[in-house]
């Protein structure tokens, strides 16, 4: 594993959120890992792993903030459905 960002951050955030140095880079690497997924750069299994969660737990955590926990499209969705129906 690769250590990638050194972000500074002004305490005052910190005191602000009443959170600390820990919390704050644990809630960066979820919000990152929301935000790359939903925005599609990054599969459902490879955020809930930024993220420090089991998969069914991100799942749960998209919900939360009534996010989708797939990005299949109608058509990918028709796909899919026809390819089970094959089998």
């Amino acid at each position: 594993m690769e250590t990638i960002l050194n972000l500074p951050i002004q305490n005052e955030i910190l005191l602000s959120m009443n959170i600390s140095k820990a919390e704050f880079a644990s809630d960066i690497k979820v919000w990152a890992a929301i935000s790359m997924f939903y925005f599609g750069k990054i599969s459902l299994a490879h955020a809930a792993n930024l993220a420090d969660m089991h998969r069914f737990d991100f799942e749960k955590l998209l919900s939360k903030y009534k996010l989708p926990v797939s990005l299949l499209d109608e058509n990918d969705a028709k796909k899919e459905i026809d390819l089970i129906d094959k089998i």
